[in-house]
């Protein structure tokens, strides 16, 4: 498991964790650990339990803002498909409500290509702009030119990563203040797309 994500959930630790039934393989852990010193120094070790007090909450509010913002932004003209597996029309739906409470704090977006991605970042304000998720803020990467760039294009394509893909992880803002953020930064697109067109 990550701990660097959700359950420390702060933007301040770089952790993992491995969580087994089988005695012999924790043992074999354990001694890997004690061998190479592969653990978490104190200060970090308290970072991540700090985060756990707070990642049933946390969890709580950016699922539901999640949800809020999702239903939004499917309803903009300019953002032509929402995935996020609270939506029932979602292939993952079934897996997602099977497996979890609730329906997570991440979704993707996409427009129309990537000159509408590079309108839209440049006149967004709220999300930190970074490759990263599960923190107190909210953040948005753009994965063609971020987490999969040096995928080829044609393979990130077949996993539907277009050019025109925005990944989003809600964090503790006012979903609504998001919104706003996110219908001022698509008005900016929309009349920049205008004014290449000639129109």
């Amino acid at each position: 498991h990550s701990a660097t994500k959700f359950i420390a959930g702060h933007s301040d630790v770089v952790a993992g964790l491995a969580a087994t039934k089988d005695e012999k393989l924790a043992e074999q852990l354990g001694f890997l650990q004690n061998s190479f010193g592969s653990i978490l120094g104190a200060h970090d070790c308290w970072l991540v339990l700090r985060g756990l007090k707070t990642l049933h909450c946390r969890m709580t509010q950016s699922s539901a803002s999640a949800v809020k913002i999702a239903e939004n932004l499917s309803d903009h003209p300019l953002v032509e498909q929402v995935y996020y597996p609270g939506f029932r029309f979602h292939p993952g739906s079934s897996t997602q409500t099977y497996q979890a409470q609730g329906s997570g704090a991440v979704l993707s977006f996409r427009l129309r290509d990537e000159e509408a991605v590079r309108q839209f970042t440049k006149h967004v304000e709220l999300p930190v702009y970074a490759v990263s998720l599960g923190a107190v803020e909210s953040i948005l990467s753009y994965p063609a030119r971020m987490s999969h760039a040096s995928m080829p294009k044609e393979e990130r394509e077949k996993r539907g990563i277009t050019d025109g893909l925005l990944r989003l992880s809600v964090g503790l803002e006012n979903p609504d203040d998001l919104i706003k953020d996110f219908h001022q930064a698509l008005g900016k697109t929309e009349s920049e797309a205008f004014l290449q067109t000639g129109g």
